[in-house]
């Protein structure tokens, strides 16, 4: 009783701090950087700082939302052994589709966070690809609003 709405919150918790770390990354931070006779140490300094939060959130993310996708299929599994009229398909269509949004955010995070040579042109140029991060991150917040309803 006590374990599924704390789970729920730092699910939640953890997506809105890390869109809302990016959002204030490329809204704020960047234009301010910009305004500097080198821009590039400030970013650069500040994606190294951020990018301890964004792990941290990575991993709760993760690690939540695999309770959240298990209770929601015991849960589901014992509502079709009750009724047979219960029918999951769209629900899961746009569950998958969430996870594919997901799953890009976590690529971008790694990539502009993760400090390794490959990744060095991503992260000197961080706009276009933080206003990418911070639009799919808004489609799986209302993703999961629109999916809380439906179950």
């Amino acid at each position: 009783m006590f374990l599924k709405p704390l789970i729920q919150w730092l699910h939640v918790g953890s997506v809105v701090l890390m869109i809302g770390g990016f959002f204030f990354f490329r809204v704020v931070l960047i234009p301010i950087a910009n305004r500097l006779p080198d821009p590039s140490t400030l970013i650069s300094s500040t994606l190294r700082r951020f990018s301890g939060i964004v792990w941290t959130t990575l991993l709760t993310v993760l690690i939540s939302g695999l309770y959240n996708v298990i209770t929601f299929f015991r849960t589901a599994r014992m509502s079709a052994a009750e009724s047979v009229d219960v029918d999951y398909s769209l629900y899961i269509l746009i569950l998958g589709f969430k996870f594919f949004i997901v799953f890009l955010i976590y690529t971008l995070a790694i990539i502009l966070t993760f400090p390794y040579p490959v990744f060095e042109e991503f992260q000197k140029r961080p706009a276009p690809w933080l206003n990418i991060v911070i639009i799919l991150g808004l489609i799986v917040i209302f993703l999961s609003a629109f999916l809380r309803r439906m179950a």
